[in-house]
């Protein structure tokens, strides 16, 4: 399990943290989704619980030893590729979404990009459970009102219910990163957003020191958008709830 600038380099051992982990995200008989399993500190906790582990790493020499360090489990199922280039839904042909979970130590690099993929995959699991750097954590369970809050906050709280769990401080890993990190859960529901509600929010924290009256100019007539209630107010300043509101309006006036 590991993260950091470059992949794979560092690597968590901190065996409590790595139980405490495998207990938020795994029930007895899941199947997991492991994401950069490295060099199996956090899968053999997870085949303790689970009943099957799919563990998906990048790094060849890493995913031929992971058996081996894993004592060779029956219920471990190796896959040598990059998460992004794996479509999750056809690994999982026969289990039951609320038996499925995904977990992993997101590199900090792709770590928006490996939250919108599995998010857009959320009918094929129960929850997700990730390792990230706090300071993209404090961002994803952001409220409005928050310097934090923002696209990635609305995205996420859209398609999940985002919960910070703990913290992981640097001594917890090797060699330690210079930040800290936190354990998110993601447990997912529900229908995708509309397509309009997400364009409409990526315009919105567009430039987020500006108001939405600025960051809107080009969507909406001036009149229109001058007349809303909270143009004048900055994205950031408002809830989700109010964001969505505001783009009914708009959108329906």
């Amino acid at each position: 399990m590991r993260g950091g600038a470059k992949l794979g380099q560092h690597f968590l051992q901190d065996e409590g943290v790595l139980a405490r982990i495998a207990s938020a995200a795994v029930a007895p008989d899941d199947t997991v989704v492991e994401i950069g399993p490295g060099k199996g500190a956090l899968t053999r906790h997870l085949l303790g619980i689970a009943r099957h582990v799919l563990a998906i790493e990048l790094d060849s020499g890493f995913a031929e030893a992971l058996p081996q360090r894993c004592g060779a489990p029956q219920g471990l199922t190796v896959i040598t590729a990059d998460i992004l280039q794996v479509s999750l839904p056809d690994i999982l042909p026969e289990s039951a979404p609320s038996r499925s979970v995904v977990v992993g130590n997101l590199p900090y690099y792709i770590t928006s990009p490996i939250l919108r993929k599995v998010l857009a995959a959320r009918h094929d699991f129960r929850s997700a459970t990730f390792l990230m750097q706090e300071e993209v954590a404090d961002r994803v369970v952001a409220r409005g009102g928050s310097r934090s809050f923002g696209f990635l906050s609305c995205f996420c709280q859209l398609q999940s219910g985002p919960a910070k769990l703990f913290r992981v401080p640097p001594d917890a890993f090797e060699p330690p990163p210079a930040v800290h990190s936190a354990v998110v859960r993601f447990d997912v529901a529900g229908e995708p957003p509309p397509a309009g509600l997400l364009a409409f929010l990526s315009a919105c924290f567009r430039q987020p020191r500006k108001t939405l009256k600025n960051n809107l100019a080009a969507r909406y007539p001036p009149e229109r958008l001058h007349a809303d209630p909270c143009a004048r107010m900055r994205a950031q300043q408002l809830s989700l709830s109010q964001l969505r509101e505001m783009w009914e309006r708009l959108e329906c006036p």
